[in-house]
């Protein structure tokens, strides 16, 4: 049986009721906050029919119904409202938006407080490990004292780091860098590095060799930087403030889901990239209560994900609310992040979108 549009408005108003208050939605508080044009019997029947297809439950007898994860489903996919973010909720986003790439780590951390404080929900942050082989090095002149080192990685990562010198360098300098560094420092882990390359590398350098200690430094930096998956999680006691997660054990049993990487990793990687992934406890494979709803969003780097920012909560939060705040963020950093990258190539653009 398909649903019709009055088995719509009222599976809609069962989960925005259910969202505000928390509490199973009768009949009757339909008939009287909402804007139906008939009688209090023929909405029950439809959410007695919308039970039998599966889209409502009844937790109690003779109580009113929630939605199930059919429901849920059903309503973020084809039911939900837009919401508009306000003006605040769209600054405390811009703000993080401004960082740098080279800050992609504490960037992704910002993001997770951010979208935090403007849902209300746990929220995390989660960082993709990343390989540690160099595909190729570029170098950008700044001044007389300084310049941008940039490590682009064959998993489609990227490192960076703003250089101070000693020394006066010349755009010949750091071009001559760049060519040292791809010819010796590409496709090779930092244990694969031995005198014989270091030697070969200081002779390319020629009259600039006397740079090479301080090359050598940084690059090894920047191989070090490669870190495993990482989590970060703000606001855990948000869940304390509803009633799904007043038992809290529920809660541990959600962080522990959180502390085991690999398979929070597995889950995360079911998001399409560049959509907004919702994922119900009951669809994660028994690893969270089924109380629990994810709201994620991945983040890419010149394409490739390196990540996702996203929220916890009880599986009746806000999705209006939560998804246009992901995809707001989601959004704007993966353009910010994708202009720094382009700018720091010289590839002419001027970090523009095309339709700017």
């Amino acid at each position: 049986m398909e649903l019709n549009e009055r088995k719509k408005a009222i599976l809609r108003s069962v989960v925005d009721a259910y969202i505000a208050t928390g509490e199973p939605v009768g009949s009757k508080y339909l008939t009287t906050k909402s804007d139906f044009n008939v009688s209090s019997a023929t909405i029950r029947n439809e959410m007695s029919d919308l039970e039998s297809m599966g889209y409502l439950e009844q937790p109690h007898t003779s109580a009113g119904r929630v939605p199930t994860a059919k429901g849920y489903r059903t309503y973020v996919e084809n039911l939900m409202e837009r919401y508009y973010l306000a003006m605040e909720e769209v600054e405390i986003l811009d703000e993080v938006i401004e960082h740098k790439l080279s800050e992609i780590t504490s960037l992704m951390e910002e993001a997770s407080h951010a979208i935090g404080e403007v849902t209300n929900y746990t929220s995390f942050a989660f960082i993709g490990g990343s390989g540690s082989e160099a595909d190729r090095y570029e170098t950008l002149y700044i001044g007389e004292y300084d310049f941008l080192l940039i490590m682009i990685c064959k998993d489609g990562s990227v490192r960076s780091r703003q250089v101070k010198t000693q020394d006066k360098i010349t755009p010949q300098i750091t071009e001559a860098a760049k060519n040292a560094l791809n010819k010796f420092f590409v496709g090779i882990t930092p244990e694969q590095v031995n005198l014989n390359t270091v030697i070969e590398f200081e002779n390319a350098l020629g009259e600039y060799k006397s740079f090479s200690t301080m090359l050598l430094r940084v690059v090894n930096e920047m191989f070090n930087s490669f870190d495993s998956e990482k989590v970060h999680i703000d606001g855990v006691t948000k869940l304390l403030s509803y009633p799904e997660f007043f038992n809290v054990a529920k809660v541990q049993s959600v962080l522990s889901m959180i502390e085991e990487r690999k398979r929070f990793s597995e889950l995360m990687k079911k998001a399409v990239p560049g959509q907004t992934s919702i994922i119900f406890g009951e669809e994660a494979q028994g690893i969270a209560p089924p109380e629990t709803g994810f709201v994620f969003h991945p983040i890419s780097v010149n394409g490739k994900v390196i990540g996702a920012v996203g929220v916890i909560g009880p599986k009746r939060m806000d999705y209006k609310k939560v998804i246009a705040s992901l995809n707001y963020f989601a959004d704007g950093i993966t353009g910010q992040i994708d202009r720094d990258y382009n700018l720091m190539l010289g590839d002419g653009t001027n970090g523009k979108r095309e339709d700017e």
